[in-house]
């Protein structure tokens, strides 16, 4: 195992995607085998210092920035231990890279569909955190396709959990060997979600741990279910002169049975003008775009064009050969990576909302943030998932005074989320910087029920 304790071998694991500052810890443990995590988990344990558990650091909310104690680094766990391709599963590390991961799969046709926008990401993290990507609107996020962990807890056991063997009973309790885990009284909500402890009634113990953010235990290796390959698919970007009938153009795609599009993305013009310098063709008079991808078929297209005769677009970019394809891959990229860096420039912490709500909810969060943001003095970039009624709304306040404003709107949409059955955290989750959302979301009694669980 590689321990570290130089102040300065350990800054780069005091840093993520969120710019949170004021990281600190004393040691690093880098374990290469299951006993290595053991043995530093029970120095910690024995010692109690705080142990953090670290992935691939591409998280926006801070996880694994520790503030004290030490920090576990699955970097060594790096191993894909199986591809069934028969059986459409594979079992590997928690430190696998998920490009990697996805390249080893491609060389048999085969694919995992919930990973995540940032593949630099470690399959560990994408479980600690339920996260998704750019086709989780047809395919679902992580959860759906974990089969089985196992995890190290803080005494010392390693658990073997695999989903559909125990379950929480009528009392909302889970056995293991001679633990009695009472999950929380709330249920959590029918969206895409990554806030807080998943907890339903009668629920599977595995999805206990999925999303947890490191919370309950070291995650060191995982099964998870696998499909074929996707067939050929080309990818649309369709340019709006204005938002007035986005919403209309956007459910009359998810309510047309003839389209399955594996992706439905959401630019509004500020993002647009972020990505203008680096794609020179983009409209100067959009007001918005929509990137869809679907897999090719007979009629798809035509399909498409047609809807697209109704609504009054700028300009409509397809991808017709692969080199197009991946250049428009890298324009769905491209912005997240910009507004990362743009945080970074401006010496700030992420400041971002990651809210989804139910459909019936969605028009009236949309139109929330556009009034909220009318004055045009607080610069932000609002894009993302609209097909799943999730998206990201980035601030870039300069002063204290719009910060203050900042925060209002956060705390108004938090809390309009909440009662809208929605979700705080659709696929970021918690960590260090929107703890305070947690408790909005569930309450004192939610929190209390939680530690209680941990």
């Amino acid at each position: 195992m590689i321990i570290k304790r130089d102040k300065d071998q350990i800054l780069g694991y005091l840093e993520d995607a969120s710019n949170l500052e004021g990281g600190n810890a004393d040691i690093l443990y880098i374990p290469e085998t299951e006993k290595e995590v053991m043995e530093a988990v029970y120095e910690c344990v024995s010692k109690k210092i705080p142990l953090t558990v670290s992935a691939g650091g591409t998280g926006t909310v801070g996880s694994r920035i520790s503030q004290e104690g030490a920090i576990l680094s699955v970097e060594k766990l790096n191993k894909i231990l199986s591809i069934d391709k028969e059986n459409k599963r594979a079992v590997l590390q928690s430190g696998v890279i998920i490009n990697d991961f996805l390249a080893a799969l491609a060389k048999q046709n085969l694919f995992y569909p919930p990973f995540p926008t940032e593949r630099t990401a470690f399959i560990g993290g994408n479980i600690a955190t339920n996260a998704s990507g750019e086709y989780s609107y047809y395919f679902g996020s992580t959860r759906s396709y974990v089969r089985k962990i196992k995890v190290l807890l803080s005494t010392g056991k390693f658990l073997e959990i695999e989903r559909g063997k125990i379950f929480a009973n009528r009392n909302g309790i889970i056995r293991i060997g001679e633990l009695n885990i009472k999950i929380p009284s709330y249920t959590s909500p029918q969206v895409k979600n990554s806030a807080g402890y998943f907890s339903k009634p009668q629920m599977d113990l595995i999805d206990l741990f999925i999303g947890s953010e490191g919370t309950l235990g070291v995650i060191t290796e995982a099964e998870v279910e696998i499909i074929d390959d996707l067939q050929s698919r080309f990818i649309m970007v369709i340019f709006l002169p204005d938002e007035q009938r986005l919403l209309e153009f956007v459910s009359e795609i998810k309510n047309n049975s003839d389209l399955k599009p594996v992706s439905l993305e959401y630019f509004d013009k500020n993002g647009l003008d972020f990505l203008r310098s680096d794609f020179q063709s983009i409209p100067d008079s959009s007001a918005a775009a929509v990137y869809i991808e679907e897999e090719e078929g007979e009629n798809t297209l035509d399909i498409w064009l047609n809807l697209l005769d109704k609504y009054e677009v700028i300009d409509t970019w397809i991808s017709q050969d692969k080199k197009r394809y991946q250049e428009l891959i890298d324009f769905r990229h491209k912005l997240p990576e910009k507004v990362r860096d743009y945080f970074k420039e401006i010496k700030s912490p992420k400041i971002a909302l990651d809210i989804a709500v139910p459909d019936e909810s969605f028009e009236e969060l949309f139109y929330f943030y556009k009034h909220a943001l009318d004055n045009g003095k607080i610069q932000f970039v609002l894009y993302g998932h609209i097909g799943e009624n999730h998206l990201h709304l980035n601030f870039f306040p300069k002063n204290e005074k719009e910060k203050t404003i900042v925060n209002d709107i956060c705390n108004k949409a938090v809390h309009k989320a909440v009662k809208m059955g929605g979700t705080v955290s659709a696929e970021h989750g918690i960590g260090k910087i929107k703890h305070k959302y947690l408790d909005v979301m569930y309450g004192r009694r939610g929190i209390l029920e939680m530690a209680r669980v941990k």
